[in-house]
This record gives C-alpha cells, structure tokens and sequence, in this order.
C-alpha cells in the first residue's frame, strides 16, 4: 500500500484504519455481546437446537496488531450477519486459523513487509503489469505454507475430488480446506477493502451493488459467497475503460446477472493481443488498421470462435473514446471488418439460417433417452426428479431445478387439470402448463412433483421455498443443474452410453429441450403451439423444429392431407385451418369428419352434432379421407335399398309412407353427392375438376 499522504497529514494507512473503523462501528455490535460466536449460531439454527451443544469460548483479538485486528473484526462480522455462514463446521473451520493471527500475525505480516493483511499479494488481484490473473480458487501459496506449518497442519492430508473430463472419470487433490480457510481470511480482506471506494472507482465490485431483486433467483444462485468482477484482472490502462463501460451496459439493462461474466471475460483476448504486440501497451497505441487487420489476424491464428471477441471490444473502446477523448483515440472500425473473421459459430456452410433450421437434429434419439432414464434413476435423489420433470416439459436447465415447492396447484376451473406453474428466467415470465390427470405422461409428472413435496416434508419439517432446495448455513437455494448433470455424466460413463455416431455420449440438459420440441413437431403441433409449450419469446424460435425436417413434411402430408378443410362443394376453406386455434374469437368447432365453422349467433339454434354433410357451414378435414369413403359406400348402398322400398310401398298402395321415403331418399342422395365432391377434392388435392366454363382457357397463340 502507497504511503504517500492524502489529507491531513494522513497516508493511506491511516485513511484505511479510519474506513475500518467506522464501518465496524456501523455493522459490529454483535462483536461485543458474550459467547456470541456460537451461542447465536446454536439458537437459531435448528439443526443445532436439539443437539445439547453448549456454546465455547469466543474468540479473542488481543495480541494482534490494531490493523489487522480491525481487518478480522470485519471479517467476522461479515461472516456472523451472513446466514449462507450459519453453521457449526463454517464456525469451527476458522478457530485455527484465528489462533495462527493471534500467535504469529505480527510475524506473517513482516514476512511480507506488509501493515495488514490487504496489502499482501494474491494472485487474483494481480498488481499492474501482469497480463492475467489466478483463477477464484487460488490463493498466495507461501501465506498457506506458512500456515501449514502451524500446529497440526504439517499432518494434514490432501483431499481428493472427482469430475468427469473428456468421458472419462478423473481424480485431483487439493490441499486440505482446513489449510486453504486462511486464504479466505487474505481475499476477504482485499475484497472488503476496495468496497470503501465510490463504485466508479472501485476494482472489484459486487453484483448485489448492480443489480436488485427484480432479477428472480439472483441473490437465491449465490449459494456460499457473493459474485463479483474483478478488474485486477485486467492491466491498469484497461481498467477505467472496461469499469466505465460495463457500468453502462448494466445502467441499460443490457447485460444480466447470469450473462455478465461471461462478457466481462472478453476482453481478455485483447488485453493477451496488445501484451503480444507491444512490450508497454497502451491507449495511444490502438489504431483501426490494428483492430481490423492485425487483431482479427490474431484471433484467427489463435481459432477464436465466433464474432463477440472483436465486436464487443470494438465497442468498448468506442466507450473509450467517447469519455476520455484526449486519452483514447477516436475509432471509425468498419462492421465489415467483422467477416474477416474465419471461424464463427455456425456449422460450416449453413450460415445462421441453415444453423438455427438444423437445430431440432441435436435432440437425442429414442434410444438415448431410454438409457438416460435408466442411467439417472441410479444418481442420487433427487436427479432423477429433476431429469424426468425437465424431459417431459422441455423446460431449461435452469428453470426446472429452480422450480418452487408450490408449483402445482389444482385447476379452479376444472377437476380433471392441474396446473403447472415456473418461472422462465430468460425471458422474465411465468408459465402455466395444464397437466389432465387421466393423461400418462401427464399423471406421471404430477406424480413426480407430489413424491418429491413428501420427501421434503419429510426431511425438513414444512414446505420449503424450492421444490428442489439446497441449503448453505440457514440459506436456502436449489440444486445447481452442474451438480445434476455431473452426476448423470458419471452414471452415463458407468452404463457406457454411446451417442448415435458411437462416441461416449456427453450429456447436456439443452438437448431435451430439443427433444421435447422436436415430439411435439412430430405429433403434428403447429409452431404457435410449441411456442406456448415451450416458452419461446417468439413464434420463430419454434420453426428450428420444423424447418428443412423431411421426416415431417412426409408425415403432414401422409396424416393431414396438407392440413387443408372443404366445403360441402368440394372447395377449399384456406381460412379454417388457421382461426381453427382462435377459439376465443371464432366459433369453429370440431365435429364428425372436419369442423364447424357456424358463426357463435347461429350455433345457438342447431343441435345437428353429425348430420352436415349438407350443411353449408360444415368443413370436411382432409386427413380423415378414408372416413368420408366409409361413408360415401355406406350411402350408396342405403340409397339403392331406399329406391326399392318406395317402389315396394306404390305398388302397395302406400302412397303416404312412399312420399316420406321419397323425400329422406333425396336427402340421401343430396348427402351422397356432398361426400362425393369432398373425396374428390381431397384426392385432387383442392385442383379443380369443374366444367370447361367456370375457368378461363389459357391461349396458347400469339395475338394477331
């Protein structure tokens, strides 16, 4: 830390002690009240309550150096108002680190030349001139082996985790979290830190400072530590401009919680580019033959996918330039420059629309999902919940393992639904699925939801907030869906399951979302139908199931005909098929053979639920041809029999019983000729089969 003065006669050592203080003075009370250390954590956890645990001794800051004292004062502090940290084992696993500040902190902290514990080095929050950083989970590794070697750390063993790489199981060891627990207290330290800084200015920042409750499940997905971006990351002639920048997206609505690190990583390719190109990069340096020529020719030698790399730092530096434009220089990259570009993220030789048409072919295969049911069912509970209740929804990842206890609930309107209900994070509203008890897949889900409501009530006492919970300390969350699908991987790796093409079959959740999508094409549903079904934000998101799909434009033709209706004369309705879905709008029924398409005013007085094959307003529906020929047989065989029954009752005298005959006769006949032109049209495929004068004769010789 510089020493220099800043006010007063003050250096900054002094201005950090001060912000220290006053912030504790402000959020540390609870420091002071007796054996808070345990005694809180007993009583108001549960778990604890009746264990017949009494509270130990607190812990003890005397000894230790005033700045360090104040920088763990706030470490603790920090960590007793957070309920992620409310337990036993979080508690206990940080006495022996304490006791290693109160007997050698004055000694660590000379082994380092340091006042306190944030000015020691950490390999995530590199200093200027480093051109990237430690990863989250790095810690100083000469602060560690010092802390080894106190008491019984030197004996500790390593631990050993396992995850799944490539298709294949592999083992790690890590040092022993009772050894890493003391990075804790070094990068806490730094963090907290730079929160003393305005929020312009400050190198790491916390998203729950960007971002609010309207953003659901956010504070809910931070299950252990809060989420922040680190700006240390980048050299310090980025920082300002990136900061400035990401600032004003968020401010904008532009970036989300989930998608923000994602794009704060991008400009890593160019901070690596500039740290290649030149020894002391900086601003003055960047130019728009650098960035459409040199840059994009370094992306492609690296195999950099996809345009975001070079079209989100282009306009990073455009921020740039526009607030500090005696520093940055002022930009005209053309857009074009982007199709330099060699590799995108598109399937070579599609392009974006042949991509998003080849999209329902990542759905898995019926065999696949018949293994991956088996394989799931032996993971542990509840994976095979999650899996079925998102194979047979299609809901995403997400969605499905953060749906709420109370996501079923029974139709007010009916007793044969129920209706399911979830939020879609990504396009910010809820969905009501109707579930009908008496259908399978249907009742097999309802199942699924009501077994796993048990479980919890079982387990915990009352209903908690997530159908699929998870808890750190007291603070309730739900089952990450990296968890889940690391378990169904190893189980896939188990069964050895193979994909289509006979490789070990790397399980994602996104494709059964495209499964589901795909069964409901293949069922015939239209695209407005999977758009409901699905949660798509827009009806083309739904055409990626039934675009360029051979299979079923064969089977719309084979089962519906081209989906066309007819009249009674053999015409087509073009108009029926497509309000035949607005039912709240148009009266169009179904009924035997096709639809009805009598206007609601009319349908009040006619309770003819069959016979219209005379009827005006009754449309016939292609598909059921071999139902209309049925009847067309059937019709002619009466008509001849009725032919001979009036004959019979003349030549008897029967001259009252004839004339009723006669006139059902020529109703038969009327519904005969109404059968005949619908067969004909629909083999015809709606071509006309007039006489020569209701159509035009094309001319085939030249005006004279």
């Amino acid at each position: 830390m510089d020493l220099r003065l800043v006010e007063d006669g003050k250096t900054e050592i002094d201005l950090y002690k001060n912000q220290l203080e006053n912030a504790l003075a402000k959020i540390a009370p609870i420091l002071t009240q007796e054996s808070v250390w345990d005694k809180a954590l007993i009583e108001n956890n549960p778990y604890f309550k009746n264990k017949h645990i009494g509270p130990r001794s607190p812990i003890s800051f005397e000894g230790i150096p005033s700045l360090l004292a104040l920088e763990l004062k706030l470490y603790w502090a920090r960590l007793l108002a957070d309920p992620r940290m409310d337990s036993r084992s979080h508690l206990d696993r940080r006495r022996l680190p304490m006791a290693w500040f109160t007997a050698e902190g004055e000694q660590v902290l000379r082994a380092f030349s340091s006042s306190c514990i944030a000015e020691i080095p950490h390999p995530e929050f590199p200093l200027d001139g480093h051109t990237k950083g430690g990863g989250k989970r790095e810690h100083n590794k000469e602060l560690l082996y010092l802390f080894s070697l106190f008491q019984e750390n030197q004996t500790r063993p390593q631990t050993e985790t396992e995850y799944v790489k490539s298709g294949k199981i592999e083992k790690r060891n890590y040092l022993s979290p009772r050894i890493t627990v003391a990075g804790d207290f070094h990068k806490k330290a730094i963090i907290y830190r730079e929160q003393f800084q305005p929020p312009s200015k400050r190198n790491i920042i916390f998203l729950n400072d960007l971002y609010t409750e309207r953003d659901v499940r956010f504070r809910d997905a931070q299950r252990h530590h809060d989420q922040y971006i680190n700006f240390y990351l980048y050299p310090s002639w980025m920082r300002t401009a990136i900061r400035e920048h990401i600032l004003q997206k968020v401010s904008h609505g532009e970036l989300s919680p989930k998608t923000l690190q994602g794009y704060f990583g991008r400009f890593g390719r160019f901070r690596e580019f500039m740290h290649e190109r030149f020894p002391s990069p900086s601003p003055d340096l960047i130019s728009d033959s650098l960035l459409e020529d040199e840059f994009i020719a370094w992306g492609n030698k690296k195999g950099l996918k996809g345009r975001n790399w070079f079209t989100d730092t282009v306009a990073m530096l455009k921020t740039a330039s526009r607030n500090w434009p005696d520093t940055w220089p002022a930009l005209s990259v053309s857009s074009r420059a982007s199709k330099k570009i060699e590799k995108v993220h598109y399937r070579e030789g599609l392009g974006r629309i042949g991509y998003t048409q080849e999209g329902a072919g990542r759905a898995y295969s019926q065999r696949i999902i018949d293994e991956l049911m088996k394989a799931a069912a032996k993971a542990p509970a509840p994976v095979f919940s999650v899996f079925a209740l998102i194979l047979a929804t299609g809901m995403r990842a997400e969605d499905g393992h953060a749906i709420l206890f109370d996501c079923l609930k029974q139709d007010p309107n009916d007793d044969d639904f129920m209706i399911l209900t979830f939020w879609q994070n990504k396009v910010r509203k809820w969905n009501d699925k109707p579930l009908h008890k008496n259908d399978a897949a249907h009742a097999e889900i309802i199942s699924i939801i009501d077994l796993q409501k048990e479980m919890i009530l079982k387990k915990y006492g009352k209903p908690t907030k997530y159908l699929f919970p998870t808890f750190s300390g007291s603070h309730e969350s739900y089952l990450t869906s990296s968890y889940s699908m690391q378990q169904i991987k190893r189980q896939c790796i188990k069964e050895n399951i193979l994909a289509d093409d006979g490789t070990p079959l790397s399980f994602s959740w996104h494709p059964l979302r495209h499964t589901k999508g795909t069964s409901l094409a293949q069922e015939g549903h239209d695209i407005l139908a999977i758009m409901m079904e699905l949660g798509h934000a827009s009806p083309d998101m739904a055409t990626v199931y039934i675009n360029n799909r051979l299979e079923l434009k064969k089977k719309a033709l084979l089962e519906h005909g081209g989906g066309r209706f007819y009249t009674i004369e053999g015409k087509v309705d073009e108009r029926l098929s497509t309000l035949m879905i607005r039912k709240d709008q148009i009266g169009a029924t179904r009924v035997c053979g096709g639809a009805c398409s009598m206007p609601a005013q009319l349908g009040d007085w006619c309770e003819h639920a069959n016979a219209c094959y005379t009827c005006k307003h009754f449309r016939a529906d292609s598909k059921d041809i071999n139902f209309f020929k049925v009847e067309h047989s059937e019709i002619v065989s009466l008509i001849e029999e009725q032919k001979l029954e009036v004959k019979e009752l003349k030549e008897n005298g029967k001259i009252r019983m004839s004339e009723i005959t006669s006139r059902r006769l020529k109703k038969n006949q009327e519904v005969c000729l109404s059968l005949k032109n619908i067969i004909t049209a629909i083999e015809s495929d709606g071509k006309f089969t007039g006489s020569e004068k209701n159509f035009r004769q094309m001319s085939l010789e030249v005006d004279k």
